[in-house]
Parts: C-alpha cells; sequence; structure tokens
C-alpha cells in the first residue's frame, strides 16, 4: 500500500496550534493561588513583558534567571528556622552520649538553655563565628555523605511543633505556583538560601523541583581526603561562606555569573540580591507576614526591607490579601 506522505505546512500548523493552547491554558490560569490583586497581575504582566518577543523589554531565554531565598520566602520559618530545630536536636543527641561536651560551646550553652553566647555573637557582629558554631561545630568532622543522610532523615520525620505538620506542610503553595509559572516561560530557577546549602540541597528537588545543582547558601568548609582508596569530602569546624546580606549577590555572581531578573526573599538578609535584581531593571517581590490565622505576622527583621521596597519599586505581597491558600498540603 502506497503510504500517504504528511504535508510539512500542515504538521507546522498543527503543532504550532497545539503549543499555543497549551500555552494559552498555562498563561491564562497562572497563580490559582494568588488573589486577582496587584501582586499577582504585576507579576503576570512582568512574566509578559519579558518573554513576548515584541516586546521593548524582551528578555531571551538563556539570560532568564530567578532566584529565591527559602526561610520565609518558600517555607515556614518561624518559631524557628526548620534548619535550627534539627541542629539542636543534633547537639542534644551529641550531649547524651557525651556528657563532657557540655564544658564547652555550642554544647553547654544548649545544654544549660541559655541564649546569651549566642546572642553576644551575633550582638557583636561575630556573624561568621555565630555560623561556624552552629552549622559546623555539631557536624565537624562528620562526611558529606554522612551529613546528607542526617538531613535526609531529621526533615523525614520533623513535625513543626505548633503547626503539626511535616516539611511537605510547610511550603507556601502560591511560591510553588510562581516556580512553575517561571520554568513555563523558560525562567532557570535558584534557590539563594543563607541557610546552608548542603542542609536544603538534599530535599529542595522533592519539595520544589528545583535540582542540588541549582540549591545554594550557607557552605562549611570541608576538606578532600582518601580513605581506603575511596574520595570523600570532610566537614571542618569552620563556615567557608556566610550567604547573608551581601553574601548573597556575591554568591549569585560567581555561580550563576549574571544577573537574575526575578529575585524573591522576606527579610534585611535579603536586602541585597533583592536590591541587585530591582536595580538592575528585573522585578523583586517581597514575602511580607501578614497571617497570623493561616501562617504567622511578623515584622522582624525588615525595618530595612519595607522601606526599600517603596523606593526601589518591588512587589510586596501580602500573604493575607494576596494568597487565598498558603500551605502546599491544603491544611490551613
Amino acid at each position: 500500500m502506497k503510504t500517504r506522505s504528511r504535508n510539512p505546512v500542515y504538521v507546522f500548523v498543527f503543532v504550532s496550534a497545539l503549543a499555543a493552547a497549551f500555552c494559552s491554558k498555562t498563561i491564562a490560569e497562572p497563580l490559582a493561588s494568588w488573589n486577582d490583586a496587584g501582586a499577582k497581575q504585576a507579576i503576570v504582566s512582568f512574566i509578559k513583558k519579558t518573554t513576548e518577543p515584541t516586546s521593548d523589554t524582551f528578555v531571551p531565554a538563556e539570560q532568564r534567571f530567578a532566584v529565591f531565598d527559602n526561610d520565609g520566602t518558600l517555607w515556614t520559618e518561624k518559631p524557628m528556622y526548620i534548619h535550627a530545630y534539627g541542629i539542636f536536636s543534633e547537639i542534644k543527641r551529641q550531649i547524651e552520649a557525651d556528657e563532657t561536651l557540655t564544658k564547652r560551646e555550642p554544647w553547654k550553652s544548649v545544654a544549660e538553655k541559655d541564649a546569651s553566647y549566642f546572642e553576644q555573637l551575633y550582638s557583636n557582629s561575630e556573624y561568621e563565628s555565630l555560623a561556624s558554631q552552629l552549622f559546623a561545630a555539631p557536624f565537624g568532622g562528620m562526611s558529606a555523605e554522612t551529613y546528607a543522610s542526617w538531613a535526609k532523615d531529621f526533615t523525614a520525620n520533623f513535625k513543626h511543633p505548633e503547626l503539626g505538620v511535616g516539611i511537605e506542610g510547610l511550603i507556601y503553595q502560591p511560591m510553588l505556583e510562581l516556580i512553575r509559572y517561571l520554568e513555563a516561560n523558560e525562567f532557570l530557577v535558584y534557590i539563594i538560601t543563607a541557610d546552608e546549602g548542603a542542609f536544603l540541597r538534599v530535599v529542595a528537588e522533592d519539595l520544589y523541583g528545583i535540582p542540588p545543582e541549582r540549591v545554594f547558601g550557607t557552605s562549611v568548609r570541608e576538606e578532600f581526603v582518601i580513605e581506603n582508596g575511596e574520595p570523600q569530602f570532610v566537614r571542618t569546624y569552620h563556615v567557608d561562606h556566610l550567604n547573608n546580606w551581601d553574601g548573597k549577590p556575591r554568591l549569585i555572581k560567581k555561580v550563576i555569573g549574571r544577573t537574575p531578573i526575578f529575585a524573591a526573599g522576606n527579610s534585611n538578609g535579603d536586602q541585597q540580591m533583592l536590591q541587585n535584581t530591582a536595580l538592575g531593571g528585573g522585578m523583586s517581590i517581597l514575602v511580607h507576614h501578614t497571617d497570623a490565622d493561616r501562617e504567622f505576622a511578623y515584622d522582624k527583621h525588615t525595618d530595612k526591607v519595607m522601606p526599600l521596597a517603596s523606593q526601589e519599586g518591588w512587589v510586596v505581597v501580602d500573604m493575607a490579601k494576596d494568597w487565598n491558600k498558603i500551605r502546599a498540603d491544603g491544611s490551613e
């Protein structure tokens, strides 16, 4: 039997129509958990202006980078950072195994339930020392592989003490939708967290769909060793890079090499990252925690970024007003 060849013009038109139908559906109803208010409208407008080839502000796909903070931006950070719960639980476990640890910091302060040591380091701007005591010291000498196993085990079993949900229930559904919306428009999304990158990296792909090679944060110095013919990275007792404040844009420049055109944060620690994008002509959004009923309401550590949002044209996301749903598991 003679096979009838396909008309190439017909095939092109058909495929184009399918693509258009898919894209129109994706763009027509973006950000379903966002109320149809100013923040959503501003985001949709920005995405359209930067991805429409005929736009004066069109940005080629290979230059569409977006960066997100994590704590307080992608998941709940109150009353304490999730990683901090893990750190303190590990310190307590170590004390139970070896009480002599209580003669030195940070084990001494944790055993005595006295935060003054940590508060003094913070007050004296000894930020790297503080980070080293929390991120590095309790896990010093541990292999990177063992640390990753610890992080996976902790996050798999963690339950928020006030909300009573696991890690999945602490994710902000509107921000997940924002990540997917950006990706649908050919943005490459990175997480740039003040928390330790190695901690978040082991769960980010499952939680956010962001692969580990696009998750960066505070880092602990590691040593490369070979034991029994096997290469290993062993954690030291010192922080290598503190990824907060101006550390964020410095790290972004180092790992991405371009200024992102979209950035999202929630606190003073994100100030320079948000300024880097906004003053570079991109969009910066600031997640404002205003919903005490469904999550937490607070303004601590926002005294610098809130005025800048108005001065530099950032979009402030009011959680109570802009989001019709907060948690990804729908438990609120």
